[in-house]
């Protein structure tokens, strides 16, 4: 098969390597020299010239992740932390299903395939699952595989102006968090193809937290010979994300999120740290998901406990007579904001 286009990122991922470990507020003069951006938040995400840039940018992002057959190869950084992975996308022309598949190029890992809207994770030594989704969570948020629009109540839509990434036409579109809640999001989209070639979490003052590279990336007509095999894969029954009924997964109030975040999910089960049994409880606000455990308190945490791993922070705290531990890619300060929030309901 012959590839439409291709292209390698070894020399500009090596200084990119470098560069992560500083400020990347030298990449934001250099890619901002002529930003502009409104400060007015739009009732519409075409509401102004920005805005209608940014649209049209992201709706291409959508199209190149949703309907182009691909191959690329990915690496993320958090700090000095890296991990590869080979990304493969195709569609199937007779019916228009997409199927797609991220595995990781060192160790066992997980390797994730997506057909339509079922993604499968298959992992050595254990038995496959399946579940309900449009996208993988891997590295692209799954708004991207939708409409961007959902963002504009939290975030607002900086278009910068074109750069080079390696020799390629890049456009920045930078996703500021309106309330400085959460982190920036900022995604520099493929002029030619219209795929990200590289996305970053970045903090108030510029510093990336975490960020993704694509290190090269080859464009087909038709969906390549692993893509072809796997629209005949089997994929096990997928269980639906459900918001607990039962009245025990109903006990906790959440009193304060950060702005648009709504609840995806919930139910009970262990967390792994402690092997307690915990209410568990999804929230996102389409850009990012927050996961939030409530357990009976432990007599060998004295807490509180931040970390960070990247953009991801892990809070544990105790709050009002149990404990919480709140997970997810937002700054750790609001982690714990959010866990020493949640509050038990009062029963009548």
């Amino acid at each position: 098969m012959v590839p439409l286009f291709s292209f390698s990122f070894t020399t500009y991922f090596n200084r990119i390597f470098v560069a992560a470990k500083s400020s990347i507020i030298c990449l934001f003069l250099l890619f901002t020299s002529t930003a502009f951006a409104s400060p007015a938040i739009p009732t519409d995400i075409a509401a102004t010239t920005e805005k209608v840039n940014a649209a049209f940018w992201l709706s291409k992002l959508r199209m190149a992740l949703t309907q182009t057959n691909f191959e690329a190869g990915i690496v993320t950084l958090k700090g000095e932390k890296t991990e590869s992975f080979q990304w493969v996308h195709g569609v199937e022309e007779s019916t228009g299903t997409e199927v797609e598949r991220v595995s990781p190029l060192i160790g066992g890992g997980v390797m994730t395939i997506r057909k339509g809207d079922t993604v499968t994770f298959v992992e050595p030594n254990k038995e496959p699952y399946s579940v309900k989704s449009t996208s993988i969570r891997s590295f692209i948020p799954p708004v991207f595989y939708k409409n961007a629009a959902q963002l504009i109540n939290s975030y607002q839509f900086v278009l910068v102006s074109k750069s080079q990434i390696a020799g390629r036409s890049a456009q920045l579109i930078r996703i500021e968090s309106v309330s400085k809640h959460a982190y920036n999001y900022w995604i520099w989209i493929d002029v030619l193809s219209g795929l990200p070639l590289r996305l970053a979490f970045v903090d108030e003052v510029g510093d990336v937290k975490e960020q993704v590279l694509m290190t090269h990336l080859t464009l087909h007509k038709e969906p390549a010979p692993e893509i072809t095999k796997l629209f005949e894969f089997s994929t096990p029954p997928a269980t639906e994300a459900l918001i607990a009924q039962r009245q025990e997964t109903n006990n906790w109030n959440m009193s304060w999120l950060p702005n648009g975040f709504k609840l995806i999910k919930s139910d009970r089960h262990h967390v792994s740290i402690s092997r307690e049994v915990s209410d568990y409880y999804l929230y996102s606000d389409g850009l990012v998901e927050v996961s939030i455990y409530v357990q009976r308190p432990l007599e060998s945490f004295n807490g509180p406990l931040v970390l960070r791993d990247g953009a991801t922070s892990f809070a544990m705290v105790h709050a009002n007579g149990f404990d919480v531990t709140v997970v997810g890619k937002v700054p750790e300060e609001i982690a714990v904001k959010i866990a020493s929030s949640v509050k038990a309901v009062q029963q009548p």
